[in-house]
């Protein structure tokens, strides 16, 4: 038998630079893994840092780095390609994704920090053994810094793109579409939203309120805690946090408090005794527009991960059966790990087939459906949602919304209310879907509706309340 030739020192060393390392040994090194992964699976940003065993200190910074060159991507792209000199179909994937990891840095980070910015972008190409990319990766990130200026400026302008505190900062170059004569396209690149969406948005709202409602898409408003009404007195948890000096402020909902500082919610008070959980406001309004009483029978249809069914069980004080379901055994777990830190007890939850969601013989006094949606409510905290909407995406989304409430309808008892919601404002995914299967249903009426635009202090959403017209009519007699 012939014997197998050895390869030689210099083969093995070319074998060994074309496999990049799979542990992320830098922030960055973190954060192209991130990017690649989400490029390639389309898996979420936060689903994957948990997989990578980041330690404490990095993983908040490779989540918010990650999310803020998804959400940004099409105006960091704009960008790019003022800079670069070849076709962009001829730059290999990753090689562009660590285009856009520099301009991230260099368009939106501190002005101190640019020259760490591109030196590490560039040693990030020998860590992912590609030493050839890095005379092209200085020189795009060179041009990009010789776009960038100082000032800021209050105006939209077709050489300024949003940057922070509605402001925008401005190149010393026109690089985005003209202002009087392409609006809508100005908009989609500045702001960096997909152009179906933006020309709806432009077409709907005023200039100015749609101005605003893309300032709403560029970042997450400030956290708001929901506090246990069973457990906790609202003043008395807002003077434990100022004695541990965090600032937190009052809303217009008593249970609701804003963190107005950047703080770990394990430091905030009551974590582990479950008084608290992290709820913007505008979400607290759908369990209140369905109101369930002590002692009722109510379904929460699509419920993880819990935070809802949690404030469901609250307005119950705990006491009568309330069912969660679920497709996911992941959000089932997490709507039990949340009742648990909470100390609620009358949560049940049901895993479901999404194709034969048998969930009961029995009727319900009450049901919340919390439906799949597109999420155009909270852009500003789901950095991967607007890559996901299309006219498409809708219809299939409208046909899951409309099932949804077809199971809740045959689920209702005789004189129960159901709530519809979304963290949309969609008006065919809210008030003309709702209407759609009013149509189809005429026992049914709507009793109540809220369609709330996202702003830089809250998320936006919609909840209508939906309930049998008899039982309507029965109550105005009495």
């Amino acid at each position: 038998m012939p014997q197998r030739k050895r390869p030689v020192r210099s083969q093995v060393r070319k074998q060994r630079q074309k496999q990049p390392p799979s542990i992320p040994r830098t922030i960055r090194h973190a954060i192209h893994l991130i990017v690649e992964r989400y490029r390639t699976t389309g898996q979420l940003v936060r689903d994957q840092v948990l997989e990578l065993f980041l330690n404490d200190e990095i993983r908040p910074q490779a989540v918010a780095w990650s999310e803020r060159l998804i959400l940004r991507q099409r105006t960091i792209d704009r960008v790019l390609k003022e800079c670069v000199s070849r076709p962009v179909d001829q730059v290999q994937a990753p090689l562009w994704t660590i285009l856009r990891m520099g301009a991230n840095e260099l368009l939106f980070g501190p002005a101190d920090s640019q020259h760490a910015a591109i030196s590490e972008t560039v040693e990030l190409c020998r860590l992912l053994t590609h030493p050839e990319w890095t005379g092209f990766v200085n020189g795009v990130l060179r041009g990009v810094q010789r776009l960038l200026t100082e000032e800021v400026t209050s105006e939209l302008s077709a050489n300024a793109y949003p940057f922070e505190n509605h402001e925008y900062r401005v190149l010393n170059k026109e690089i985005f579409p003209d202002l009087e004569t392409h609006f809508p396209n100005y908009m989609g690149f500045a702001f960096s939203l997909p152009e179906s969406l933006i020309r709806e948005w432009h077409r709907r709202y005023p200039r100015e309120e749609f101005i605003e409602l893309c300032w709403s898409t560029l970042e997450a408003p400030p956290m708001h805690v929901r506090l246990n009404r069973i457990a906790v007195d609202p003043a008395r948890w807002i003077e434990r946090c100022r004695e541990a000096e965090i600032a937190v402020s009052t809303t217009d909902v008593s249970e609701s408090i804003r963190i107005d500082q950047k703080v770990r919610l394990s430091n905030l008070p009551g974590f582990e005794a479950g008084e608290f959980v992290v709820q913007d406001i505008t979400a607290t309004h759908a369990a209140k527009l369905l109101n369930p009483y002590p002692g009722q029978r109510v379904l929460d249809l699509c419920a993880g991960p819990g935070t809802k069914t949690t404030q469901l069980a609250e307005l119950m004080l705990d006491r009568g059966e309330l069912l969660a379901t679920e497709v996911s055994p992941r959000r089932i777990e997490q709507i039990e790990e949340n009742a648990e830190r909470l100390q609620i007890s009358c949560i049940k939850t049901l895993l479901i087939d999404r194709e034969d969601p048998y969930i009961s013989e029995e009727p319900f006094d009450a049901i919340l459906i919390d439906a799949p949606c597109s999420n155009t409510a909270v852009l500003g905290k789901r950095a991967e949602a607007r890559w996901r909407y299309s006219i498409t995406e809708l219809h299939l989304l409208n046909d899951i919304q409309m099932q949804l409430l077809d199971t809740a309808a045959e689920l209702l008892a005789e004189e129960g209310r159901m709530v519809y919601s979304t963290c949309s404002i969609e008006p065919k995914e809210n008030e003309q879907l709702v209407s759609r299967w009013l149509e189809d249903h005429p026992e049914f009426t709507c009793t109540e509706m809220k369609s709330i635009l996202p702003n830089t202090n809250r998320d936006g959403g919609f909840c209508a309340r939906i309930e049998r017209i008899e039982v309507i009519q029965d109550k105005m007699e009495e």
